[in-house]
């Protein structure tokens, strides 16, 4: 991507200034005293300002600023560049200075970057850097000024337009093996409740006309004396929902490399659990609880993912507490046979009353605790440490009290961990489809 800058003429400067003022100066001088020493003290300052004229550049040139990848990953690099030609016949300096955001760190300065450019030739000056956090962030705007013939004339350029940066987050891969219950789709990866082509077995039953013939069990065939086959568990796709509660932070964030903040273990937990159902080939949709009921409607495929991606890093990171409406969320909710996945770090009464009563109307629905492990207020007195630990314990009630009621609830630890919780959510299902069908 690359963003060109208006370029303004040539201006003096202050030195091109105080050399025709002291010319001036040593002329009046010099006629009105009769003194010829100070009419030749004038005669260099003339001739070696003059000869510095004389080079001055037809146009300055006109700086832009580029950005190799409008998106990295948190921790990846980001390379910008200020590219600057000069077409005339004498040596140019210029200066850029560039606006950084406030998680890129740079590899080299802090901003400022200087260059001197030969006759006829350009150059690049590089803004590189390594972001540290995840969001939505802009490089720029930046500003380029240009000195020629001896520091006399300087031109400004206009302020070169931001660039857009995306920051993905990037955490623990996420990968479970688990079927998801409400299988529904055409084609995937998740075993459903209905027989047809999968490579799970299901039963051994005697051959019917239309069956194939790869399917024969010739084992059982030869022990019984009839044909039989096998039939497998149909393979399907699935809908998942993730639903982000961003209403509470708990400290302060400190990037890729530090201290991890509830919103930082929310938006990367997202990130990874999209990620892995996107390359199953399942229907993936977001919604967000934090200023407002923002939502990325469900879809699939590739395109989908870096959507999904996009809407990530847009997350409002200091949301407004609002009250938390079930009938709302529950509009909202589609379609009604998703596995609901809820990233939350629990820490009001609100969310907990939602999740209990998404199980209460037989939704598929798992809750992902993201409060870091070790989170507690600052410690001001000599009671603070034994709040902290009852508030711990209630938490732990409010949990087992979740599970009771149907709600599974998981700590976010990456590889796997929600293995235990989406079995115990595909054996519900299993269960309930079970009492439906008597």
């Amino acid at each position: 991507m690359t963003r060109p800058a208006r370029v303004s003429d040539w201006r003096a400067t202050t030195a091109l200034s105080r050399a025709v003022i002291l010319v001036a100066l040593a002329l009046l001088l010099g006629v009105a005293l009769g003194r010829v020493e100070l009419v030749l003290l004038a005669i260099p300052l003339v001739v070696g300002t003059g000869w510095a004229l004389l080079a001055r550049p037809p146009q300055p040139p006109r700086p832009r600023l580029e950005l190799d990848e409008p998106s990295t990953v948190e921790g990846g690099p980001v390379l910008a560049r200020v590219e600057v030609a000069n077409s005339g016949e004498r040596p140019l300096l210029c200066v850029a200075t560039v606006r950084v955001p406030p998680w890129l760190r740079l590899k080299h300065g802090v901003g400022y970057y200087s260059t001197l450019l030969p006759p006829r030739t350009g150059t690049t000056m590089r803004v590189e850097g390594r972001v540290q956090r995840w969001g939505a962030y802009r490089l720029g705007p930046a500003v380029a000024r240009s000195v020629a013939a001896d520091g006399l004339l300087v031109a400004d350029s206009a302020v070169m337009p931001s660039l857009p940066l995306s920051v993905y987050p990037a955490g623990e891969r996420f990968d479970s093996t688990q079927p998801l219950p409400r299988a529904r789709g055409i084609t995937g990866t998740h075993r459903s409740r209905r027989p047809g082509d999968g490579g799970e077995l299901a039963e051994v039953r005697l051959f019917h006309t239309g069956d194939r013939l790869r399917r024969i069990n010739w084992r059982v065939s030869h022990r019984t004396g009839a044909l039989h086959v096998n039939t497998t568990w149909a393979d399907r796709d699935a809908d998942v929902l993730l639903v982000l509660d961003v209403r509470h932070e708990t400290g302060k964030s400190g990037g890729v490399d530090g201290r991890v903040t509830a919103l930082d273990q929310t938006i990367r937990a997202a990130a990874a659990i999209v990620e892995h159902y996107a390359q199953q080939g399942d229907r993936i949709g977001l919604l967000e609880f934090g200023t407002g009921l923002r939502r990325l409607p469900s879809g699939t495929g590739r395109r989908h993912f870096r959507a999904a991606l996009e809407w990530l890093v847009r997350v409002d990171p200091f949301p407004r507490a609002l009250s938390l409406s079930p009938r709302l969320l529950t509009t909202a909710l589609r379609p009604p046979h998703a596995l609901v996945i809820v990233l939350t770090p629990l820490l009001d009464t609100d969310v907990v009353g939602f999740l209990a009563g998404l199980a209460r109307t037989g939704r598929s629905v798992v809750a992902v605790d993201t409060l870091p492990a070790g989170a507690a207020p600052p410690r001001r007195t000599t009671w603070t440490e034994l709040a902290v630990r009852l508030w711990w314990w209630e938490r732990a009630n409010t949990i087992d009290r979740l599970r009771n009621v149907g709600v599974p609830v998981a700590r976010w630890q990456g590889i796997g961990s929600l293995d235990l919780t989406l079995r115990h959510a595909y054996q519900m299902s299993a269960r309930s489809a079970r009492v439906v069908a008597r």
